[in-house]
């Protein structure tokens, strides 16, 4: 719901893998006019490293799948800021809170068991034009060879 929400904000096209059917390690394919990306999203409750970063720890299958895409894929962790569950989420009369924030990380190349996720790489409305850039940078041109 949360990256959802992101993207409905930012205009991005998007289509959910069913529960299930992630066979390529994938929850969701993301569609810009240049080309479509994909995102793993995971979510939890862990709190950060020291200098901020996110360890996501990562299968052997999901990296294998990750290396032999041809188009950028990314890990999302939704770090959920607030337990128990019942709190994640506040409803008031004028709008809803979600106690949440969202890091990520490019995993195509990724070949340790743990994805570290930095601090840095905060999930925000604007991240998908960066993400539109790293398609044109590394793949848009291969694209259109």
């Amino acid at each position: 719901m949360y990256v959802r929400s992101l993207l409905a904000q930012a205009g991005v096209v998007h289509n959910e893998i069913p529960g299930g059917e992630d066979h390529l390690a994938v929850d969701l394919t993301l569609t810009f006019p240049v080309g479509s990306v994909s995102v793993q999203v995971k979510t939890g409750t862990k709190k950060p490293n020291k200098e901020g970063s996110i360890s996501v720890p990562t299968t052997e299958a999901w990296r294998r799948k990750w290396q032999e895409a041809k188009t950028p894929v990314y890990l999302v962790y939704v770090r959920l800021e607030k337990e128990p569950p019942a709190d994640w989420i506040e409803h008031s009369a004028l709008h809803t809170v979600v106690h949440a924030r969202a890091l990520w990380t490019q995993v195509n190349g990724l070949s340790e068991a743990t994805a570290k996720v930095l601090g840095s790489n905060r999930l925000t409305a604007a991240t998908f034009e960066s993400w539109v850039d790293d398609f044109n940078t590394s793949w848009g041109r291969a694209a259109s060879a």
